[in-house]
């Protein structure tokens, strides 16, 4: 690969590997390389690499990281590759909190290849050692929903748990999937006797439901805020032009879907998935709170997941489920908070329940990992109040 692409840090890497009492990785063999890339029009590599990899989430490419660059992330690649091929790496967004604080986000990475003995260690790696180098602040990881491997080599190397009360927040590590790979009939039984009579009153009445473009970012972005808000809760996300910026980056491959529903042509429900992966990801839903009796909500869904399937999908992701509900339902218990009657909607299309791995942080300031590093519940706790930290959260 070119040199001017990225700055090859292998030797760092290698001497890591040799001395950091941290590190239990194998050594890597002399055909790696480990690069940085910093400019978007260089990383057509890294999406090839990332479309290759079955269990990867679109928010690892790099119309993902454009995306987020508009609003104050400067995003970063670091990989490692193998005769020109890459094997792991990770998309990392970065962002000054202050002066001298700088914040590292990795959402739904690293990324490596399946079956590669060691890309999982390179991955870690390659994100190790550029975060080190970059004097990051405070990095977290948010994995793969599929990467449960990954959580031990984090801990190896320093990571910690995030706690909830340390940003960011409202990310979920627990979901329910539907297999597509089923037939339409055994997905619609699954579903409660409840959800198949609302959706074929839904359908009676005459609900429709269409596959939206660009003209319904608009629209679909006052249904979500009508919803939240009925809900008592901060629409996000909070930019006005999101959605618009969203289709502009992620429409023309196609991995952003609008779908709106309408009674008597006036749209009031929508949902604003992410196709990747094999996976479509019910990403955020809106309603206008109209029409309740026709049932929109659930004939917006059963047409989604129709459409999800129809066109190659393997799973349908309703992405966002609490933890503490998920882990009740799995040992046969139910918790009624403010968020019990969401659950009770998404578990009535059926579907499994899955605990996602948890998100890790890391500091790379000598005070504040030092701090951290204690373990200690009450320490963690405390430097939520610790300006610095308010200052991180801020940027979320």
């Amino acid at each position: 690969m070119d040199p001017k692409i990225g700055v090859d840090i292998g030797v760092q890497m290698i001497k890591l590997s040799k001395s950091n009492a941290e590190s239990e990785f194998m050594e890597p063999r002399n055909d790696v390389r480990f690069e940085v890339c910093h400019e978007l029009s260089q990383v057509a590599p890294w999406d090839t690499f990332v479309a290759s990899c079955p269990a990867a989430h679109f928010e690892q490419t790099s119309a993902w990281g454009a995306l987020k660059g508009i609003y104050g992330w400067k995003p970063v690649w670091v990989w490692a590759s193998r005769n020109g091929q890459i094997v792991a790496g990770a998309m990392i967004l970065i962002r000054r909190a202050a002066r001298f604080v700088k914040i590292g986000y990795v959402l739904r990475g690293p990324v490596w290849m399946p079956g590669e003995s060691e890309s999982l260690d390179l991955a870690v790696k390659a994100l190790y050692q550029f975060a080190r180098s970059a004097g990051s602040t405070y990095l977290v990881v948010v994995p793969p929903n599929h990467a449960e491997d990954l959580v031990s080599v984090l801990e190896s190397l320093g990571f910690h748990r995030k706690p909830d009360l340390l940003p960011p927040t409202g990310i979920d590590t627990a979901t329910l999937v539907i297999d597509l790979q089923q037939d339409l009939d055994a997905i619609f039984s699954a579903m409660s006797m409840t959800k198949r009579q609302n959706i074929r009153r839904g359908l009676r009445k005459g609900v429709k439901v269409r596959v939206g473009d660009e003209t319904d970012a608009d629209t679909f972005r006052k249904l979500m805020v009508m919803a939240c808000k009925r809900r008592g809760i901060r629409a996000t996300p909070r930019q006005e032009d999101f959605f618009h910026q969203l289709w502009h980056k992620m429409g023309p491959a196609g991995t952003v879907k609008f779908f709106m529903a309408e009674v008597e042509g006036e749209p009031v429900s929508g949902a604003c998935t992410m196709v990747f992966g094999g996976r479509l990801q019910l990403w955020r839903v809106g309603w206008s709170g109209k029409f309740d009796r026709y049932d929109p909500n659930d004939v917006l869904h059963w047409e989604i997941i129709k459409w999800a399937k129809e066109n190659g999908c393997k799973e349908f992701d309703f992405a966002h489920v609490r933890r503490n509900h998920a882990r009740a339902l799995l040992k046969g218990r139910k918790i009624s908070d403010s968020y019990s009657g969401v659950t009770d909607y998404k578990m009535g299309f059926g579907g499994e329940l899955r605990l996602l791995p948890e998100h890790h942080y890391r500091s790379f300031h000598p005070a504040i990992h030092s701090v951290l590093s204690m373990g200690l519940a009450r320490i963690v706790s405390s430097m939520a109040d610790i300006r610095v930290f308010s200052k991180i959260a801020e940027k979320f």
